[in-house]
């Protein structure tokens, strides 16, 4: 997962791993990388789940099989652009189909309008939107990894029930918004 400082993909990561714990992978572990970051540098965070095996190594993932971006300005960066492998699926958060230019030819594409799902549900903080919960929607749908029932029970179970209902409207919006491009 790319984002910039604020974006909340570290939070991401460890919904992620709890979902696909959730919904009976056999190991997950969320791996973020804190460093000297502040709100609006370039961060990324990391999510290994596996359905068969137990996870051995808790360093970075080199070669992912999805990577979620949270801001579709990071493709500006060329670090994080030549991350992106052959044979990747891709799910950026942007309204409108990305440009392909530089990425390798081999690779899915899905976008999502989480910040506009957001704006519309005023699922903001201090700092704008959470994109977290509408990104691990979008995720969900084109994995198949689990679904919005999953979702919620993890949401309520580390959020509380007063948190839920606003969650989920943002997490349906994306799982059912999500697109190939």
């Amino acid at each position: 997962m790319h984002c910039r400082g604020g974006q909340t993909c570290i939070t991401a990561s460890q919904l992620l791993a709890e979902m696909a714990f959730e919904k009976g992978f056999k190991d997950t572990i969320a791996i973020p990388i804190i460093g000297a970051e502040r709100r609006g540098a370039p961060i990324q965070a990391f999510a290994k789940i596996s359905m068969k095996k137990p996870i051995k190594t808790y360093d970075s993932v080199v070669n992912p099989d999805y990577f979620l971006l949270f801001d579709v300005s990071l493709l500006d960066v060329p670090r994080i652009k030549d991350t992106i492998k052959e044979g990747v699926t891709l799910i950026v958060n942007s309204p409108n189909p990305i440009d392909t230019n530089g990425l390798p030819k081999n690779i899915k594409i899905f976008i999502v309008d989480a910040t506009g799902i957001c704006i519309k549900r005023e699922f903001m903080h201090s700092s704008g939107p959470i994109l977290n919960i509408p990104m691990l929607g979008a995720f969900g749908k084109v994995t198949g990894y689990y679904d919005l029932k999953i979702m919620e029970k993890v949401i309520k179970k580390e959020f509380g029930d007063s948190r839920v209902e606003k969650n989920m409207s943002v997490a349906k919006d994306a799982y059912e918004t999500v697109r190939e491009s």
